[in-house]
């Protein structure tokens, strides 16, 4: 899951005409792989997504838990309460600082991203490399160079996780997943 608020973070990196302010805007997302039973991996997307990068280069990421799309209805039920426990825990939240020489590019240019993710209760640093690309539009787009890897026992998910394999009848679910982002944002004016 970490991964999938890293790439959240990744925004952050746009390149600020005059250091302005910058909001989330479409095509967004951030999608992680799942993998069951070792050979079988499946494809998950969150459907809503909030973003913005302030102009001191403070960026925050929400993503929507009970947003998850995995294509199978049932199975997004089961993770928005038995994985998330979005009740309880309805976001997830990424918070990184951007350097102004980050955000003044008006190239493409890959960028160590830092950051502190916050899910289930939990917060852990992460570190991903990413792609910051300034587009002719006024946007720019950061996207994931590699996945975050986002272990479950680092966010109390493991339990659910059991929970999920149990109800499927599945003899495992792994426990570490990839996420990867591709992040646009647009100046706020």
């Amino acid at each position: 899951m970490k991964p999938l608020i890293s790439a959240a973070l990744c925004c952050a990196l746009l390149p600020a005409a005059a250091m302005a302010d910058w909001q989330l805007t479409q095509p967004s997302e951030v999608s992680f792989v799942s993998f069951k039973n070792t050979h079988l991996a499946e494809n998950h997307r969150f459907e809503h997504l909030q973003g913005s990068v302030s102009s001191s280069g403070e960026a925050l990421v929400r993503i929507d838990l009970s947003s998850i799309d995995s294509g199978i209805p049932v199975r997004d039920g089961r993770m928005r309460e038995l994985l998330f426990q979005v009740g309880d825990f309805s976001h997830a939240e990424i918070r990184a600082a951007i350097p102004a020489a980050v955000l003044n590019t008006d190239t493409p240019q890959p960028y160590e991203l830092q950051g502190q993710l916050a899910l289930h209760g939990n917060q852990e640093s992460f570190r991903t490399t990413v792609m910051v690309t300034p587009a002719a539009d006024g946007t720019t787009t950061v996207n994931s160079l590699t996945p975050v890897l986002v272990h479950a026992d680092s966010f109390a998910l493991s339990r659910g996780i059991r929970e999920l394999r149990d109800i499927a009848k599945l003899d495992s679910i792994a426990e570490v997943v990839p996420v990867s982002f591709s992040l646009t944002f647009k100046p706020a004016n």
